[in-house]
C-alpha cells in the first residue's frame, strides 16, 4: 500500500466499518486496515458509523433501512486496535462523518491536522462524501484505496474512478509516496 510521504500532521477517518456492511467479497479489507493502524502512527483518529430509521429519507430514495442495533459499531478487531488512541466516535445519519453527531472539522483543527486519510466501506458513497467535505473544509483528503470497499460489488471501482480524477486517493496523489 502506498501512502503520501508528507510531513503534514494526518488523521485517520475510519468510515462505517460495520458487520453489517461487510460481505464476502469486501471483508479482505478489515485485516489491511488493522496492519495500517499497527503500522501507520497517525495524529488524530475518528471512528465513524453510519444507520438509518424507518421512514428515514435512506429508505425512502435508496429503498435502505440499517436502523440503529447490535451492528452499529465498528468490526471489533478494528475497533480495539483504535480504543487506545482514544479516536473521535461519531454516528451519522448522512452520507459524510462531517455531517454526523461530533463536530468533526474543529476536532481535526484543533488537533493542528492538515491531511486526512479515509478507510472503510462505501467507497462509492460514503467514503466518497466525505473525501469531497474534506476538502471542502480545507484538509487534503486522501482514500486508502486497498483500505476501501463497496457493499455491492463494482461499486468500489466506480467510487475509486471519480475519486482518482479527482486527485483523492492514495494511488493519484501527486506527493512522494511511501509503500507500507
Amino acid at each position: 500500500m502506498r501512502l503520501p510521504n508528507t510531513h503534514r500532521k494526518r488523521a485517520l477517518i475510519v468510515v462505517d466499518l460495520q458487520p453489517a456492511m461487510l460481505k464476502p467479497h469486501n471483508d479482505h479489507i478489515v485485516p489491511r486496515i488493522t496492519s495500517l493502524i499497527e503500522q501507520v502512527p497517525y495524529d488524530g483518529y475518528v471512528e465513524a458509523v453510519w444507520h438509518s430509521g424507518d421512514g428515514s429519507l435512506w429508505g425512502e430514495m435508496m429503498n435502505v433501512d440499517h436502523p440503529k442495533d447490535e451492528t452499529t459499531h465498528t468490526v471489533d478487531e478494528v475497533h480495539k486496535l483504535l480504543a487506545p488512541h482514544h479516536p473521535l466516535q461519531v454516528t451519522k445519519t448522512s452520507r459524510s462523518v462531517f455531517m454526523g453527531d461530533q463536530d468533526v472539522a474543529k476536532y481535526l483543527h484543533d488537533l493542528g491536522i492538515e491531511e486526512v486519510h479515509l478507510v472503510g466501506t462505501e467507497t462509492n458513497d460514503c467514503v466518497f462524501a466525505t473525501a469531497m467535505s474534506a476538502f471542502d473544509l480545507g484538509f487534503r483528503p486522501y482514500v486508502l484505496e486497498e483500505c476501501c470497499e463497496a457493499l455491492y460489488e463494482g461499486r468500489h471501482t466506480q467510487g475509486v474512478q471519480l475519486l482518482r480524477y479527482q486527485k483523492l486517493t492514495n494511488n493519484s496523489c501527486l506527493a512522494e509516496t511511501t509503500e507500507i
